[in-house]
């Protein structure tokens, strides 16, 4: 069916960097965009209109952990010192053996709650980052109810981390657990990848670079290459992790990948803001950006979470001038990518010290073309022909936009995921007026989130190291 959108400015693309069109048309037949310009005089099955709201692609959302947020909220305001602030030992590194089993409700709920969420704001390609198992499979269904894209696959690793009765952080290596997951990851992708009419597509996970081997990690190299899909794992994502590094192998987390054949063009490092020359490294030898340059690797930044833990990318700018490709994530919450474009920006400037840095453009394209260029996707992130007919349409009219002179740079300075109205994905309206259609009453789904969150909050004390509680 050939469908137009009169605007409104149109973020168009003209084959190299997105450009502004106002009063601007998008025109496409099913699934395919066929036309973006200022006119189209062709026959059209069905018109849509846009007056005065901005019409941008769909936003790609490069990182995400699905959950109920429970474990999440406890790194907020918290950071353990003995640990260079890094946020997981509050919450993920508790007494040896201890584990929150996930239900099948919480897995059912925590999908939905995060689909509805990160495509109310616009993200209309997901990219979660290694779900146990349960949670991935109901991603899936997730996924094809709501007809949003994303990239899914259960995560694995060689070790657990937990602490001991001193609290100190210890690994618990268990080699052909690493393996038998990374077994279990390529059936999920065997099994999923293509389904809902090539909307869910499948990734590895190798979960963290200190939780890997090397045996795991080129493992999961070959296996990329025979199932042909794209990698992501945690890299650099903290102090104590790169000097955990260093001592082990003598190397930096890139350098490993490097070493092991598995940093190029189809990995993206979550994170990566622990590299050489890092101010807080305190190690200016090597030249880690420079080895993912050459490898046309990639980077998620997720610049909130990481905010939360006082920690920053050494920057934004920097490494796009390094010619590396970066793409944005919201991590763990809220799951509000506009509001990541504008963090990404602001602590852009102050990491490099000048109101040049971290421009509103840079972090526009890092939700949009940097995501999209890190799966491999020249149909996404974009407006123009060929690409997939992914489109968010934006209300500027707002007490909190003011007046609006580059409508992409208001959106970073000033947007947030509220004023996303509508969403295409291939072709499909699946957000109208910021309403799902697909959806279950909010009310009741976050009433069902609160629960369990509070269920796994009442049950911290057994898992944490010192049996401390939640509260």
């Amino acid at each position: 069916m050939l469908t137009k959108l009169q605007g409104g400015t149109v973020v168009g693309f003209d084959g190299s960097t997105h450009v502004l069109i106002r009063d601007g048309v998008v025109v496409w037949d099913d699934d395919r965009i066929i036309s973006v310009g200022q006119t189209y005089h062709g026959p059209v099955d069905r018109t849509l209109q846009a007056p005065d709201r901005l019409i941008i692609p769909g936003l790609v959302d490069l990182h995400w952990h699905a959950g109920v947020r429970a474990n999440w909220r406890l790194t907020s305001d918290h950071g353990d010192p003995q640990f260079f602030g890094a946020g997981f030992p509050n919450t993920d590194a508790g007494r040896r053996g201890a584990a929150y089993v996930m239900s099948e409700a919480e897995a059912e709920t925590a999908a939905m709650l995060n689909v509805v969420e990160l495509l109310s704001g616009g993200c209309t390609t997901l990219v979660e980052v290694g779900a146990p198992a349960l949670l991935a499979e109901h991603l899936v269904a997730q996924v094809e109810h709501f007809g949003v894209r994303a990239y899914l696959g259960p995560g694995y690793r060689s070790a657990s981390q937990y602490r001991d009765a001193r609290g100190v952080i210890q690994y618990d290596w268990d080699e052909a657990a690493g393996h038998k997951g990374l077994e279990a990851a390529c059936r999920f992708i065997s099994a999923h990848d293509g389904q809902a009419h090539g909307r869910v597509r499948g990734m590895l996970y190798p979960l963290q670079v200190d939780t890997c081997t090397r045996e795991l990690l080129d493992a999961t190299r070959q296996a990329a290459e025979a199932l042909q899909v794209p990698v992501q794992i945690h890299t650099g994502q903290n102090l104590m992790e790169f000097h955990q590094l260093l001592r082990t192998y003598r190397c930096t987390p890139v350098e490993l990948l490097d070493e092991t054949g598995l940093l190029g063009p189809g990995t993206t490092l979550s994170h990566c803001i622990m590299v050489s020359g890092h101010p807080q490294a305190h190690y200016p030898d090597g030249d880690d950006l420079g080895r993912i340059a050459r490898a046309h690797a990639h980077v998620a930044h997720c610049p909130v979470s990481l905010a939360r833990r006082g920690m920053h990318l050494h920057h934004l700018s920097g490494y796009l001038a390094r010619g590396i490709n970066v793409g944005l994530g919201t991590d763990i919450h809220p799951f509000d990518l506009i509001r990541e474009m504008r963090d990404a920006g602001l602590i852009g400037k102050v990491a490099a010290e000048s109101p040049n840095a971290g421009t509103a453009r840079e972090a526009f394209n890092a939700a949009t073309l940097g995501g999209a260029t890190a799966l491999g996707r020249d149909d996404l992130g974009r407006l123009c022909p060929g690409a997939r007919a992914d489109l968010v349409i934006i209300n500027q009219r707002a007490l909190h936009y003011g007046a609006v002179c580059d409508p992409i740079r208001s959106l970073v300075d000033c947007g947030m995921a509220s004023d996303v109205e509508t969403v295409i994905v291939d072709g499909h309206i699946v957000v109208e007026q910021r309403h799902i259609p697909a959806a279950p009453s909010l009310t009741e789904l976050l009433a069902r989130a609160q629960g369990f969150a509070e269920a796994y909050w009442e049950a911290y004390a057994h898992l944490a190291w010192d049996g401390r509680s939640a509260a």
